[in-house]
């Protein structure tokens, strides 16, 4: 039992005692003081009925007589003429005796207090005084003195009446106030009882009352554990209930199913040797005894646990267990509530199993993609490049239209391999969308373009309705539209023949104000079937019949849109009829690009090549094909290759010379191109910092950034054609600061990024976008002014520094192509490579100039 319900227990049954308590000690008080009172009142009684009262009347009344015989004795004498006066002295003994026991008897000590009877008793006693002269004489003088001593008498008399009275008024008021004080003790004593009396009918009725109570409590108690039993017994759970010692106590029916024991085989049985396996005896014992003797129950109270139980038979089987405790006329017990979890420990068993197998099966997938996409596109790349190289050559026509063809089969192929990937993507919620900025009436008009080709070749005519479109740009993903779009009109031109696809298009405003655009690709082909209609957004479903006289594909085209269009938030439907023609409708919500439209900052000039002529590349690619295909590419435009036929030779051809640039294939015997990337990344060579090309076919974007980390600087995607391949070098390959400029002129480069900055502008005010705009100005004008100081002082650390927080701020505010030169100068600070950092220093201060006009540019729409 925890420490605090202890103590709660034990000051319950304090306050529990001292209520019994109470009642009683009231009722000895109450005896208590009635006993006291009696004793009391009759000592009282008793000093009443002893008292001398009437004594001491008598006595009083007695004074006054005897100066009466005093006084006729002393008349006898003189009318007898006789010579005796011995009664005279006597009767006068008498008296004097009787004034002295007024002065002397403790009777008459609380008369004596009172000031009249003290004067009065005072005056008598010095009349007695007078007379002794007189009685104490000689008989002849006494003879002779009658007359005086009978006139003093006289006068003696009427003190003693005086006397008298004044004392038996004195005696009648202190007996009025004994009488009275017996009056309140009697009183006393019958209000004490009364109160007695009616706090024992007050006591005798609580205790009827609580007589009552702990009879209901009792029945209750009975029923309650009557109900307890029933359940105790007919619980599904198994439970146990055993002391202190570990000795069962109680064993119901469940736990009998559970264990194969009968209660009676259990009950009085060291619950250790019976139901506990082997291995776990000793804890078990070790936790029990640490109980008896420290109180600490570590697993009462915790819970559900899971451990293991013993069967008769000897099986052990997982058991979940939850332990309480309790105290009862036994003692301190503990009650173990068991439940068999076998079944659920087994299925939970599968789960994991099945988990497993799906995780395998997810890993089988992506693994299957990505060779899928190497083994797929790494011929393609061959392809795609040789048609290339044809096409460059001297061809007659006809043999120009066979290139175009097999081209347009490599297209389709592509196509077909790009729209796995997409599902695979989509599949692993790995596709991001991106807010572009762009005109939707351009848009609409470029894309009917792009596939005029493609319906003339069927005979069918393609339109374009633009009902009411918006003046200005919108916000929406440009390259998942256009996919959506071509999938759609592509769709409508291959099973359309000798007929029209119109593509229309309208925008409007619902009443919320929310802009939704609505296109509709229709068309006048062979439509489809009812039945079909519900399936056509199916993955990999194709129409039976007529579409299979038509065109082939993979089925995955419409399924692709469907999801596209589900993650911008909008709907697709389709309205068709065989033989008739399908109409497929698309409805999006968009946002109006409320930043005025600039013309976008770029150069766009003949591309020069003349900065790789002369540049010696290293190329790296097992495919004998692919390894022909890109040396052509790069000789014909005047460089220097040398071949590494894997990992392993380029990083040995790696530590021989330096490179303007290295081609590194993915995927490659003995040593693929990640290995051999970080090779020579983390080897002190002459291209420890050179920039690397991957060529892969792994079209996964957590493929691309897993070759990236290792340090590549970019990843092209197989297959590469002349010009991509072309860009791709320009953009790393920097031979002089005129070449800075004309590879700027050249790549088409955007100078301030307007996602990124119209971003800004959603996120931030206009004034605060406009501080950080300043702000940044500053920052790299500070920064371009310190360059030639830390140059001068050798300060490589703090370069590399300085030009990392520039980085971050450029990526910031939009300026990647700035930010891209920045990086390079960080790299080759860090590096330590003085020359390299010269030109990239040359690089940086080139470029700043149109940059800061280009985000000057931005800043003046911010008002």
């Amino acid at each position: 039992m925890p420490i605090g319900a202890k103590r709660a227990q034990i000051l319950f049954e304090k306050n529990d005692k001292a209520r019994r308590l109470v009642p009683l000690a009231v009722i000895l008080v109450g005896i208590f003081l009635l006993a006291g009172l009696a004793i009391v009142i009759t000592q009282r009684m008793d000093d009443l009925s002893e008292a001398p009262g009437d004594n001491l009347t008598w006595t009083l009344s007695q004074v006054e007589v005897d100066v009466l015989i005093l006084m006729d004795e002393a008349l006898l004498t003189a009318q007898a003429e006789t010579t005796d006066v011995s009664d005279i002295r006597r009767r006068f003994d008498n008296l004097y005796s009787r004034t002295s026991t007024l002065r002397d008897a403790p009777v008459f000590a609380q008369m004596r207090t009172d000031a009249v009877f003290s004067s009065q008793l005072e005056t008598l006693e010095r009349c007695l005084t007078k007379l002794t002269k007189i009685i104490d004489s000689s008989d002849a003088a006494l003879l002779a003195n009658l007359d005086p001593l009978i006139d003093e008498l006289k006068r003696i008399r009427e003190e003693a009446h005086a006397i008298a009275l004044t004392g038996i008024g004195l005696r009648s008021e202190t007996s009025d106030v004994e009488r009275k004080s017996l009056a309140r003790l009697l009183f006393v004593a019958a209000i004490v009882s009364l109160a007695t009396i009616l706090f024992l009918a007050f006591v005798l009725t609580v205790i009827v009352r609580q007589h009552r109570l702990h009879q209901d409590a009792s029945d209750a108690v009975v029923r309650a554990n009557a109900r307890l039993k029933s359940t105790f017994d007919v619980s599904l759970d198994a439970i146990v209930v055993a002391d202190t010692e570990g000795v069962i106590l109680e064993f119901n029916e469940a736990a009998e199913a559970v264990f194969g024991f009968a209660a009676s085989e259990a009950v009085g049985q060291e619950m250790t040797d019976l139901i506990v396996p082997k291995h776990l005896r000793a804890a078990h014992t070790a936790g029990m005894a640490r109980f008896n003797k420290t109180q600490d129950a570590r697993l009462v109270g915790k819970g559900r646990i899971e451990i293991t139980g013993l069967r008769k038979s000897g099986e052990e089987f997982p058991v979940e267990i939850s332990i309480g405790m309790a105290a009862d006329h036994r003692g301190t017990i503990f009650i173990s509530y068991l439940r068999d979890i076998t079944e659920r420990v087994a299925a939970e068993q599968d789960l994991k199993s099945a988990r497993d197998e799906a995780l395998a099966a997810e890993t089988a997938k992506s693994n299957f993609l990505a060779v899928m996409s190497h083994e797929m596109r790494t011929p393609l790349n061959g392809i795609f490049g040789t048609l290339e190289l044809l096409s460059n050559s001297k061809v007659t026509e006809k043999q120009r239209s066979f290139l175009e063809i097999a081209k347009r089969s490599g297209d389709i192929l592509l196509h077909h391999v790009n729209d796995v990937l997409d599902v695979s993507r989509m599949d692993a919620e790995k596709m991001e969308l991106v807010e572009d900025s762009f005109d939707l009436a351009q848009f609409f008009s470029d894309v009917v373009t792009a596939n005029e080709a493609t319906a003339d070749a069927q005979c069918n005519v393609l339109e374009l309705q633009l009902e009411k479109m918006p003046k200005g740009a919108v916000l929406l993903d440009e390259r998942r539209m256009r996919q959506v779009t071509y999938n759609l009109i592509s769709n409508a031109l291959k099973f359309t023949s000798n007929g029209t696809v119109t593509l229309r298009a309208n925008t409007f405003a619902d009443q919320d104000g929310q802009m939704t655009l609505e296109f509709s690709v229709i068309d006048t082909g062979v439509g489809i079937h009812a039945e079909d209609q519900a399936f056509v957004f199916d993955r990999f479903y194709t129409q039976e019949r007529s579409y299979d006289r038509f065109a082939s594909g993979a089925g995955l085209g419409l399924a692709i849109c469907k999801q596209l269009i589900d993650m911008m938030g909008g709907t697709i439907s389709l309205q068709s009829s065989a033989g008739k023609g399908s109409s497929f409708t698309v409805s999006l919500p968009f946002e109006m690009d409320e930043a005025p439209q600039q013309e976008s900052t770029r150069f766009e000039h003949e591309v020069d090549v003349t900065p790789l002529e002369g540049q010696e590349i290293l190329l790296v690619e097992d495919n004998e094909i692919n390894r022909l295909i890109f040396c052509e590419m790069l000789k014909l435009n005047g460089m220097v290759v040398y071949e590494a036929l894997n990992g392993q030779e380029a990083v040995d051809l790696a530590q021989i010379r330096e490179y303007a640039a290295i081609l590194m294939d993915v995927s490659m015997p003995v040593m693929n191109g990640v290995d051999a990337t970080e090779i020579i990344r983390s080897t002190v060579g002459p291209n420890q910092n050179a920039k690397i090309l991957g060529l892969t076919a792994h079209a996964l974007p957590d493929e691309q950034a897993r070759f990236i980390a290792a340090g590549m600087d970019t990843v092209l995607n197989k297959p590469i054609s002349q010009s991509t391949l072309i860009e791709a070098l320009l953009s790393v390959v920097q031979a002089n600061s005129s070449y800075q400029e004309a590879s700027i002129v050249s790549s088409d480069i955007i100078l301030i990024d307007a996602a990124t900055f119209s971003e800004l502008e959603q996120i931030l005010k206009s004034d605060l976008l406009q501080r950080l705009v300043s702000g940044f100005e500053v920052e790299i004008t500070a920064f371009l002014a310190q360059i030639p100081l830390l140059l001068q002082q050798g300060d490589m650390l703090s370069l590399a520094s300085d030009t990392h927080k520039s980085v971050g701020s450029s990526g910031m505010i939009g300026a990647h192509h700035f930010q891209n030169l920045l990086r390079e100068l960080e790299h080759a600070a860090k590096a330590g490579d003085e020359k390299r950092v010269m030109k990239c220093v040359d690089d940086v201060v080139s470029a700043w100039p149109a940059t800061q006009s280009a985000l000057k540019a931005k800043s003046y729409t911010l008002g």
